[in-house]
């Protein structure tokens, strides 16, 4: 995974712009954007918006100290050209395990959770990435008719198993066949094995073919978004790929292409200018591993609507590969307070963690969700190689019987080794 460059250690400034001279790290820029610059960028990247936004609004103004801090935080953080923002939960499979529990026995006890599905929900990773296709102009510069560059990457702790790219006009996915059979169905020895040959098989596929090729050996391609059913029919009919997991696959992708889609996330903003006057309080909590602390508390509707996009997104990739929500449906919590803890590092903001058990009643225990916010690009934005075509349904169709065929005749062959792994001929 190529990445971006790490955010920059600068010294911490002064809290109230209005009266100090701009950062170092700035010196480009000759005045402060506006709050609202801001607001915008960080509602278009998924969700934290609100949680992060209101500690820099007018109406927390008295609590001068932490909120300037925080606003300063938000601005040197998006000083770059790209932004990422990683989602992960917080918890062992034994404490994802128990709030699962709590949940079925909230809902009837009907759907009972399991070991392998609370491991998968501990060790689920989901990252985006997005920035200005020029990689010149600083977030926070950026008006809303401004095109943006995005990817997103699911995995679960290992590989990843799916991703999606929406560059310029065009939208690329990466699927991780070997992923999806190991970290994701537990697949045994010769189940991984076999999924490995398959993508060995693949990388051997005729330059004729080499949009499938890309596509079926791991790699990032181009594909038409508008055709994802088709895609997935062809992974079902050529047999490699579950009529299931096949289109749990095309959902999930069209799920990220979705929310990387700039109009999107422009209609995101417009959503949440309504909660950007709910009132915040906060408070500043002191330090850990170098970090300082802020609490921000509001209520639990404000943080849902602020939150949105993203718990969207994770509720949307969890049920696709069938798992159990990490959300509860909205209840009677209502106006009910809920916190928000920010971390701020040598001045940047660098992580906002929620407990989603917040969100499901007293009885629900705890589940933090964590977002680490870092400036610059995790994920590639740049696209394959533009040589390499477009992914067809049908040149994925043909792709899949010309490997079926070869492992038929590998199956026939009298003098291969009958032995399970990548070691057969």
């Amino acid at each position: 995974m190529e990445t971006g460059p790490a955010s920059p250690d600068a010294g911490r400034a002064a809290r109230c712009p209005r009266h100090q001279p701009p950062r170092t790290r700035s010196d480009a820029i000759s005045t402060r954007p506006s709050t609202r610059p801001v607001l915008q960028r960080l509602a278009a990247i998924g969700g934290v918006a609100l949680l992060i936004a209101a500690t820099g609004a007018c109406q927390v103004i008295q609590q001068a100290r932490a909120g300037l801090e925080v606003s300063d935080a938000v601005d040197e953080l998006l000083s770059w050209e790209a932004l990422t923002v990683g989602a992960t939960v917080e918890a062992t499979p034994e404490e994802v395990y128990t709030y699962l529990q709590n949940a079925a026995a909230r809902d009837g006890g009907q759907l009972q959770p399991s070991a392998d599905q609370a491991r998968l929900l501990a060790d689920l990773e989901l990252t985006v990435s997005v920035g200005d296709p020029e990689r010149e102009t600083q977030m926070r510069r950026l008006a809303q008719d401004d095109p943006l560059d995005g990817a997103m990457t699911v995995n679960f702790g290992g590989r990843d198993v799916a991703g999606v790219k929406n560059i310029g006009e065009r939208t690329y996915i990466r699927i991780g066949g070997e992923a999806i059979v190991d970290d994701v169905y537990g697949g045994s020895e010769a189940a991984v094995a076999r999924a490995q040959r398959f993508e060995s098989d693949a990388a051997e596929l005729p330059d004729s073919l080499t949009a499938a090729r890309n596509a079926l050996s791991g790699n990032w391609v181009e594909i038409d978004p508008d055709r994802y059913p088709d895609y997935a029919t062809a992974l079902g009919d050529g047999g490699e790929v579950g009529e299931d997991t096949s289109g749990r696959l095309a959902g999930a992708l069209t799920d990220g292409g979705e929310l990387l889609a700039p109009e999107a996330q422009w209609e995101f903003v417009e959503s949440l200018q309504s909660t950007l006057r709910a009132e915040a309080s906060l408070r500043q909590a002191g330090e850990q591993r170098g970090a300082e602390l802020v609490d921000v508390e509001l209520a639990a509707d404000d943080a849902r609507r602020a939150l949105a996009p993203m718990l969207g997104l994770l509720t949307a990739q969890t049920d696709r590969f069938g798992l159990p929500p990490l959300i509860a449906e909205p209840g009677a919590e209502g106006a009910a307070p809920v916190e928000v803890r920010l971390e701020i590092r040598n001045g940047v903001l660098t992580a906002a963690t929620f407990d989603l058990g917040q969100l499901a009643g007293p009885d629900a225990g705890s589940l933090p969700l964590r977002l680490a916010l870092t400036g610059g690009s995790a994920l590639s934005l740049n696209p394959p190689d533009p040589a390499d075509g477009q992914l067809t349904p049908e040149d994925l169709t043909v792709a899949l019987l010309y490997l079926t065929q070869l492992d038929e005749a590998r199956a026939e062959d009298d003098d291969r080794a009958d032995i399970p792994g990548p070691m057969q001929p």
